[in-house]
Order: C-alpha cells, then sequence, then structure tokens
C-alpha cells in the first residue's frame, strides 16, 4: 500500500546545493530505471551515503513528490512529479504537450525517439523513449554529450551563426576531458551547413558504434526555445526508411 510519509525536512541549509544536486539524481534515477527502488539501491547507483538517501527521499515523501510503499520498503515518484510544471510543455490555448508529441512520432515510426537541448556546449537528453527492438541506441535522460558529436546537437548549433559556433568549439577544445577527442572545427562547420541546407541532419556511429539518428530543431512553447528531437536506431534500418523518418521527424517539428 503507498502511502506518503509526513515527516519533517532534516536536510541541513549548510548542505543545500549538494542536496538538491542529489535531488535531481534521483529524479533522473527513477526516469532511468522506470520502477520503485529501495534506499540502499538508490545510495549504491548514486554513491551517496545511505543515511543521505534515506533523508531525502523522507523529505521528498513529505512535500508530496515521493510515495513509500511501507510493504516493500521502496520510494517512487509520485503523481505530482509527472503533472509538475506540465503546463511548460504545452502550446498556448492546445492541449497538446511534447511529450505527447513524442508518444505519437514514437508508435508511428517503431524507433527511438529522442527529445534534447543545448545545455552550455554541451547536448543533454531531456526524454528518450526507447523503441520496442531489442536494437537501441546508447543514450538515457539526462545524459550530457558534445554537441557535435550528435545530430541532434549539429542541427542545434545550425540554428546559430558561424562564428558563434566556432566560439563554442574552441571552449569546448579548451575544457574538454582528456579522453574527448577535441572538435574538429572545420568539419563540424560542414556539417552544420549540410543540416541548414536540408532541414535535418542524419548521423552515422557519431556517438554509438552501427547506430544513428536523424534529427531536426523545432520551437517549442516553452518560451520560445529551441529543442532538438530524433529519431534513432540502427545505421542500416535508418537508411532504408530514410524518406518515411525524415518526413516524420520534421513533420512533427514543424507541428510545434
Amino acid at each position: 500500500m503507498w502511502r506518503v510519509i509526513a515527516r519533517e525536512n532534516t536536510v541541513d541549509d549548510s548542505k543545500s546545493v549538494k542536496s538538491a544536486t542529489r535531488v535531481f539524481d534521483i529524479l533522473e534515477l527513477f526516469e532511468q530505471e522506470r520502477r520503485p527502488l529501495r534506499v540502499g539501491e538508490i545510495a549504491e547507483r548514486l554513491g551517496i551515503p545511505q543515511s543521505s538517501a534515506s533523508v531525502l527521499l523522507k523529505t521528498m515523501a513529505f512535500r508530496g513528490y515521493a510515495e513509500y510503499d511501507a510493504q516493500r520498503h521502496t520510494y517512487c515518484p509520485s503523481i505530482r512529479v509527472a503533472f509538475l510544471c506540465d503546463w511548460a510543455a504545452r502550446k498556448e490555448s492546445v492541449h497538446t504537450s511534447v511529450h505527447e508529441v513524442l508518444r505519437k512520432l514514437a508508435r508511428e515510426t517503431g524507433e527511438t525517439v529522442l527529445l534534447a537541448r543545448q545545455s552550455g556546449i554541451r547536448l543533454q537528453y531531456l526524454s528518450v523513449l526507447d523503441a520496442p527492438s531489442t536494437s537501441r541506441i546508447s543514450a538515457a535522460s539526462g545524459l550530457m554529450r558534445p554537441m557535435h558529436m550528435t545530430a541532434i546537437g549539429i542541427m542545434l548549433l545550425s540554428r546559430m551563426q558561424d562564428d558563434q559556433i566556432m566560439r563554442l568549439l574552441r571552449r569546448y577544445n579548451a575544457e574538454c576531458e582528456s579522453h574527448e577527442p577535441p572538435a574538429k572545427i572545420d568539419q563540424v562547420l560542414a556539417a552544420t551547413e549540410r543540416a541548414r541546407n536540408q532541414g535535418y541532419y542524419e548521423s552515422a556511429s557519431l556517438a554509438t558504434p552501427g547506430s544513428g539518428v536523424i534529427a531536426a530543431v523545432m520551437v517549442t512553447p516553452i518560451r520560445d526555445k529551441l529543442l532538438g528531437i530524433g529519431i534513432g536506431g540502427p545505421v542500416a534500418r535508418l537508411h532504408e526508411h530514410r524518406e518515411r523518418l525524415v518526413a516524420a521527424v520534421t513533420d512533427t517539428a514543424q507541428e510545434f
């Protein structure tokens, strides 16, 4: 039986920033697992003390953002989380959300559907709806990747001026981790120009060997912010059905 724990928030103010980060980590872990989790599982997966995870989860439950199953000793995000800020992803005066559009695209194509945004010099996946097949791409909600290493990132870059792109890539090359190859600016500029001309961009083994993404950009009702939308799957399958998939992703992007 699910119940909300009425417990006072015992988080120390001095740890508020770290605690806030961990709350987001917990929510993203639930999004990845899509099942109720025990405190010990959460602590182990996130590499945090079990006592800290317990305090945060009890606080989330107290505020109505989590539910606790006393019989199974598991936590799960509450329905409040599902509806929180739902308004921000809807068109004005139209009862259609971005998530509903993504689900429709996934049903129509049978492929993995991705939604992502620019986050500084990187791309962050906001939502990943996995394909029903076993051939899936290695992406998950919350994952960050270099902009120029993803089809969606190339599409978002294509909406910038070339001098803006070069500044971003130079910053990336200066700040990237030692294991990350530097961006080849000329190649990225050529790719973004192709994306501008086509209105979409198709990658092949760019981030995941053997997999690709066909991507487009959509202007959202979220204060006119640009988001990238993509259809991902095995390169051969995307190539075989390119015409249909390109039409599906570009038509979906244009709906907004």
